[in-house]
């Protein structure tokens, strides 16, 4: 029996989502602290220094053969559509481990001879067979009908005019003022010293006070901010939109500033700023349009889903019938 469990708990695996499980769970990547205004992400082209840029490999042509399992020849077309049907999950792996195509042609192979005894055909693996089949397809209906949702220019028009606060953009100065959370840390490569998260909080309630008494926030930034790329434009950190990349505390304390207001120190777990809204507009509807179209689209799918379940919610006639109960196929066998 326990060889029959292989390619069982591999279906499982590959195709959780489609019996109804949850993929196992992926662990997050570790945190990274990235200083606003320094770009998380190269731009198209561009190498980090001291790298070589990576050549792409050359394309294969669909024609070529690229596979060959148990005497069969494959080509890469044959290989990619196999690929295709996989979750989405799990396609960028299968290009990369072909270990995973071996398991699938496995599967394939035990799914054939399963037909050929007729199990497609008998309890309860016909009825589960069913039930997989009505669950990509209400998917593949739910996407369709997502996918077709017309969203009108007056829709959006209205959509843009009735959530000003969604597309509301700040332009701000910033400084910034570094701190080493390890006090035994040692110093720089340029030799600075260490600051620690008190002292670098000192130094920015200081300067809080001396920008709210008339100090020149651009002379400070330029000559204490240790936010470099600002710190060269007297602490120009350029537009925040609702939708920037940067930590949602400074956010929230950007969008609650009136022009001109200079905000209070905000932790963050290198450092603390101070921000100050130089000009507050609206994003432009050219500019919106597409976030606009996929709200007003995402708002009337979640619309018309809501009637549909509202439609099909369960009446329960009879309480008993609805008590816990351990499936025929989880039963200990004794």
């Amino acid at each position: 029996m326990k060889i029959l469990t292989i390619p069982f708990l591999l279906s499982a695996v590959l195709y959780g989502q489609a019996a109804g499980q949850a993929p196992a769970p992926v662990q997050p990547p570790a945190p990274v602290n990235v200083t606003p205004g320094t770009p998380a992400v190269l731009p198209p082209g561009v190498t980090a220094p001291g790298t070589a840029a990576a050549k792409p490999p050359a394309p294969v042509p669909p024609d070529a053969v690229v596979a060959e399992v148990d005497g069969k020849k494959y080509t890469a077309a044959e290989v990619d559509k196999m690929i295709d049907a996989l979750p989405p999950q799990y396609q960028t792996a299968a290009h990369s481990q072909p270990q995973i195509l071996s398991q699938v042609f496995l599967m394939k192979r035990l799914a054939e001879d399963a037909i050929k005894a007729g199990l497609d055909q008998r309890a309860p693996f016909k009825d589960q067979l069913e039930m997989s089949r009505i669950q990509v397809l209400s998917t593949a209906e739910l996407s369709d009908i997502n996918n077709a949702m017309d969203v009108s220019g007056e829709e959006q028009q209205k959509y843009y005019k009735d959530n000003p606060d969604k597309f509301k953009q700040v332009k701000v100065r910033v400084i910034y003022i570094a701190f080493n959370p390890n006090p035994k840390a040692p110093p720089a490569a340029d030799g600075k010293k260490v600051v620690t998260e008190a002292e670098a909080k000192a130094t920015i309630e200081d300067l809080a006070k001396q920008i709210q008494n008339g100090a020149d926030f651009g002379k400070l930034a330029r000559d204490l901010s240790d936010d470099k790329p600002s710190a060269a434009k007297d602490g120009d950190f350029g537009v925040v939109k609702q939708d920037s990349s940067y930590p949602q505390a400074i956010k929230t304390a950007v969008f609650a500033l009136k022009q001109g207001e200079l905000s209070a120190p905000i932790r963050q777990p290198g450092g603390f700023y101070l921000v100050r809204a130089e000009e507050i507009a609206q994003q432009p509807f050219n500019e919106a349009i597409m976030d606009i179209i996929k709200a007003v689209k995402q708002a009337k799918f979640q619309t018309w889903l809501k009637g549909m379940q509202t439609q099909y919610s369960v009446k329960i006639e009879n309480p008993s019938y609805f008590s816990p109960r351990v499936p025929a196929q989880l039963q200990q066998v004794h």
